[in-house]
């Protein structure tokens, strides 16, 4: 056995680094929190909605991707990043939180998009 970043294991079949799962964890947290100040901004993005203004974002599906896709970012860069610690296993499992950052951030930047349509 190995030990890795803060004496986690990180070898050995059908383990995983304790100090990468708690890193992921607290980092999907966070990212819960963001994903409720989203939520909360994109009610006012209807603000404007009328029948002179139809945007996307006023209608049935443009109010379920600003709401829905936040949460499918988060649930999409939690399964990247741990799928990416599993493909990488020997050291370099770290490397998946970038991948899931950028999948996450990805989530966000159609949020806005569609707030912002």
């Amino acid at each position: 056995m190995s030990s890795g970043v803060y004496g986690a294991n990180v070898t050995g079949p059908g383990r995983w680094p304790t100090a990468y799962l708690v890193v992921v964890g607290l980092l999907a947290g966070g990212g819960a929190l963001l994903n409720a100040l989203a939520f909360y901004i994109s009610i006012f993005a209807t603000d404007d909605c009328s029948s002179q203004n139809p945007a996307f974002r006023c209608t049935g599906a443009g109010l379920l991707t600003m709401w829905g896709l936040p949460w499918a970012g988060l649930a999409c860069s939690v399964g990247a990043a741990l799928a990416a610690a599993a493909w990488w296993r020997g050291g370099r499992v770290w490397c998946g939180l970038p991948i899931g950052a950028l999948v996450y951030a990805a989530g966000l930047a159609g949020t806005w998009r569609v707030m912002t349509s």
